[in-house]
């Protein structure tokens, strides 16, 4: 895979980010090791009983060690997918303090791409279901790059993901002065014709998750000037 693009870092920078990635390495040793007990479990349990012999013994460890690779390989897929993302120094979640560069970029496994302005990306399923499409929006949206992935749950998270950080990078581009389009979603659901009811989570004073870097400064520095001349 190609080098990170200039001014660019690695998303774990994040400690949302980061503690998924150390779940998932947690995960891929737990079940190792749990997977090695269950087989010394399962040769005493069967010679207690005195079923010993190499053909049950051969069966039991087959069955585990497919159990624990196939975990051990869905692990392997996450962490893998986790790696092709990358963030801009000044995106929300950057610990800098600078706010130029909050592009959000997204590798096939040999390049990187820039995903533009009030995009998100929409995963499809590609030929033959064994890799996915990632598309700009939903699934008529234009193709922005392949993975070699299919489009299961480990996917879709991944993918759901990367769309949080292009929505904290497209909230500190927006002027703090411009309509919110989260306040106008939760203004289209009051109105009578709107199907489904949403229930909106309540939020607590001081907690914000994943950390906001960049634009919890951009607030605060808006926020200093209004005071600045309201005083003046």
């Amino acid at each position: 895979m190609d080098d990170l693009p200039d001014d660019a870092v690695s998303w774990s920078v994040n400690t949302e980010i980061a503690k998924v990635q150390r779940q998932n390495m947690y995960n891929a040793v737990i079940f190792a090791i749990a997977g090695f007990i269950a087989i010394l479990i399962c040769f005493k349990v069967l010679s207690f009983i005195g079923l010993d012999n190499w053909i049950g013994l051969l069966i039991i460890t087959s069955v585990i060690a497919f159990l624990l690779w196939k975990e051990l390989f869905r692990n392997i897929r996450k962490m893998t997918l986790l790696n092709l993302v990358a963030i801009g120094t000044g995106h929300p979640w950057h610990p800098s303090e600078v706010m130029e560069n909050n592009s959000v970029f997204v590798s096939d496994g040999d390049s990187w791409y820039l995903i533009p302005p009030k995009v998100r990306i929409s995963p499809q399923s590609g030929s033959g279901n064994e890799s996915t499409v990632l598309k700009r929006n939903d699934m008529d949206g234009k193709i922005i790059l392949r993975w070699q992935q299919p489009p299961d749950s480990i996917t879709q998270g991944v993918v759901s993901l990367i769309n949080q950080a292009l929505s904290f990078r497209d909230a500190q581009e927006r002027d703090l002065d411009s309509e919110d389009p989260i306040e106008s979603a939760r203004e289209r659901e009051d109105l009578e014709f709107y199907p489904v009811e949403r229930v909106w989570q309540e939020t607590t004073q001081g907690s914000l998750a994943p950390e906001p870097g960049a634009l919890l400064r951009k607030m605060r520095k808006h926020s200093s000037e209004i005071i600045k001349k309201d005083d003046e």
